[in-house]
């Protein structure tokens, strides 16, 4: 039972990671019609939380809001936000110029070192997972795969 709910889980990180190559070229998109990843930026997080405002609305109702929140560093609720527009913003920029694969593969493999890091070093508050050298064969075969996308 454990390896379908494995299987599973891999499935829905599969298409969350498809949602992100599609909204990379619709922003692109949106990009060249108003001449600027900024604002296409905008539109994307304007629209995206109003979708978010309505869901955490409907949660908060149907199971309250636990007060642990009260004790998260101030910094924790803009840098997630701030992040956030980096990274789409400069998605925006590079889909039309590199192309909509070679932009989620260099993407992919960021996030996949940014992974490694937070996991080896148990930040943000994760438990510790030791830098074995499978784990970074893995990230840098991704970043080959990257590398050759961009540039075969």
């Amino acid at each position: 039972m454990a390896t379908i709910a494995g299987l599973f889980l891999g499935a829905l990180g599969i298409i969350a990671g498809a949602t992100l190559g599609t909204q990379a070229a619709i922003n692109a998109m949106v990009s060249r019609a108003f001449g600027s990843p900024i604002i296409a930026a905008a539109i994307s997080f304007g629209t995206g939380a109003l979708f978010l405002l309505v869901i955490a609305f409907a949660v908060m109702r149907l199971q309250g809001v636990p007060a642990a929140w009260r004790d998260l560093p101030g910094w924790s609720f803009v840098t997630g936000g701030a992040l956030g527009v980096v990274y789409l913003t400069t998605v925006i920029f590079l889909t039309p110029r590199i192309g909509a694969a070679a932009t989620m593969g260099f993407v992919i493999a960021g996030q996949l070192l940014a992974g490694l890091a937070i996991d080896s070093f148990g930040f943000f508050g994760l438990s510790s997972i030791a830098l074995a050298p499978s784990r970074i064969l893995g990230a840098g075969l991704l970043l080959g795969g990257a590398l050759i996308l961009r540039f075969a």
